[in-house]
């Protein structure tokens, strides 16, 4: 562990090995987190990298969507009746400020066709509970909390638990300290709940998501299960199987095309990548060197 002096001014110099491990540069803007008795700092922009592997998917695209040349859609209706909508891009996207270009059409375009959809966002913003981060679940079933903190035995450890008024009804584990924090989302439906959290280690960040105690990712075999909502009424997430990019609605699978989906961004709201409304999914994912727009959703 390195100890640092905090100077008159209220600076603190960051070590070296931090700087290169994050990336850090002079100039660089970062993100000052207060956490219980510990200060948290991190890039503002940190990607999570992926180096999954393309699989093909069952899903076979022509070129269809109503007046868009550049838009490729699914030939037939996929899982659950969901319907997928993907623009392949010119470049890499710009997240703050929003910004991409696609192949042959332009980005407003492309944004105005399901631009209703798109303004119904989930909203679970982050509160405190006594100095400690928490979230109050979404949905239609019971008001309960999840509260973050530090670990009793190992104060450097994060944990999460969850609470019916003043009762603990679960808690689990969410690893380290990093410039994300590990609460990620919190759902209540048909006398269910879900929990997504962001598991911190030293060298990865693993999407993990929890109904009713059973962590779905060891149940399904995900490597990883992330950005759970709820889509028309119905559960949907994504996930990784043994380098396999999909998701799941409605308790079906279907596979997806795409080597990442990047997710749990820090810091600033602009980065949230996947979009989740109530209708549909908004996301940026890669192919190769080949970046995509994608929308997926009951668009009819």
């Amino acid at each position: 562990m390195d100890h640092r002096t905090i100077s008159t001014k209220f600076q603190v110099m960051i070590p070296k090995v931090v700087q290169n491990k994050l990336g850090i540069k002079p100039g660089q803007k970062i993100q000052v987190i207060p956490y219980g008795e510990r200060i948290e700092m991190g890039p503002i922009q940190r990607r999570r990298q992926g180096g999954w592997n393309l699989i093909l998917s069952m899903l076979l695209l022509t070129i269809l969507c109503a007046g868009l040349p550049a838009c490729r859609k699914a030939d037939q209706p996929i899982s659950g009746g969901l319907q997928l909508e993907e623009y392949p891009l010119t470049a890499a996207p710009t997240l703050v400020p929003l910004s991409f270009q696609p192949e042959g059409t332009t980005q407003d375009a492309v944004l105005v066709r399901h631009a209703r959809l798109r303004e119904m966002v989930y909203q679970n913003p982050v509160r405190t509970i006594e100095g400690y981060p928490a979230m109050t679940s979404l949905g239609e079933g019971e008001d309960l909390t999840a509260v973050m903190r530090s670990a009793e035995e190992d104060p450097l450890r994060q944990i999460v638990d969850l609470m019916r008024g003043d009762e603990l009804i679960f808690s689990t584990d969410a690893g380290l300290p990093s410039p994300a924090l590990p609460l990620q989302g919190f759902w209540t439906f048909d006398n269910h709940w879900v929990l997504e959290i962001l598991l911190s280690e030293e060298e990865i960040w693993i999407g993990e998501i929890f109904q009713d105690g059973e962590l779905i990712n060891d149940l399904q075999g995900y490597e990883e299960a992330f950005s759970f909502q709820l889509l028309s009424g119905e559960p949907f997430f994504f996930y990784q199987r043994d380098d396999q990019l999909g998701f799941s609605y409605a308790g079906q699978e279907t596979d997806l095309p795409y080597d990442q989906i990047p997710h749990y961004r820090c810091c600033a709201e602009d980065t949230i990548n996947p979009v989740q409304t109530e209708q549909m999914v908004a996301f940026f994912a890669q192919q190769g060197e080949q970046w995509f727009y994608v929308e997926l959703g009951n668009f009819d």
